[in-house]
Order: structure tokens, then C-alpha cells, then sequence
């Protein structure tokens, strides 16, 4: 048995999803961020 069950493999998914998205949702935020104060400094 080195597979481990559907519904553990199906788990393991969600959280790597989850903190893909969560991840990927503090970058989009910092890149945001970033744009709109270079943006201001440059203004």
C-alpha cells in the first residue's frame, strides 16, 4: 500500500490549491501595491 487513499490524495489537493491561491493572491496584492505607489512617486 504505498498509494494512499482517494480521499487522502483528494485532501492533499485542496490544500495545495489552497495555499496556491492564497500564494498567488499576496503576490497579486504586493504587485498592486507596488504599481500604484511607483505609480504616485512617478506622478
Amino acid at each position: 500500500m504505498s498509494q494512499p487513499p482517494d480521499g487522502q490524495q483528494a485532501r492533499l489537493w485542496v490544500s495545495w490549491l489552497l495555499v496556491a491561491l492564497l500564494l498567488g493572491y499576496g503576490v497579486t496584492q504586493t504587485v498592486i501595491t507596488a504599481a500604484k505607489l511607483f505609480y504616485e512617486l512617478t506622478m
